[in-house]
């Protein structure tokens, strides 16, 4: 026995969709004073992510650690910065009218410390937070959101 055919409708949006997405956001987040010293002003990561889901909502998750590390030596002495950060993607891709659009909830919590040692003169200033950041993006590539000390871009797989 053959099975009937179904009339099942099929999304036209194809490989462009929601379904079976996956990418990553590049995450560009300026470091402590670093720029005013000469050091390199963002640390750059990339926090993978994937729906998760097969049909609406379709769930977007991503995770990934950021670190940064970078010395500045001169002959009045060393001045550091290291960054860690967790970073957490949770969010919905929305097939709409138009584009489809990835809004995303990025939390990110870690520490900075940075060092200063100058002959008799040593201070280390340590940070520790954490910052969650509302995001939304159209499903093409390269889009970015940014905003006072970050940028993210979007690469799709």
């Amino acid at each position: 026995a053959t099975p009937l055919p179904t009339n099942t409708p099929t999304p036209t949006l194809g490989a462009g969709g929601c379904a079976g997405l996956s990418g990553e956001l590049e995450a560009q987040i300026l470091v402590g004073p670093a720029e005013v010293v000469g050091l390199e002003p963002a640390a750059v990561g990339s926090i993978p992510f994937a729906v998760t889901t097969d049909e609406p909502p379709y769930v977007v998750q991503g995770e990934n650690t950021l670190s940064y590390q970078d010395t500045l030596q001169r002959e009045w002495g060393t001045y550091s910065v290291s960054l860690q950060m967790e970073m957490t993607i949770d969010g919905v891709c929305t097939e709409g009218e138009d584009t489809p659009m990835l809004d995303l909830t990025v939390l990110a919590s870690g520490e900075q410390t940075v060092e200063v040692s100058a002959g008799e003169f040593q201070q280390t200033y340590p940070w520790s937070g954490e910052n969650s950041l509302n995001l939304s993006f159209p499903l093409e590539e390269g889009a970015t959101a940014s905003g006072e000390g970050w940028t993210f871009v979007l690469h799709l797989d």
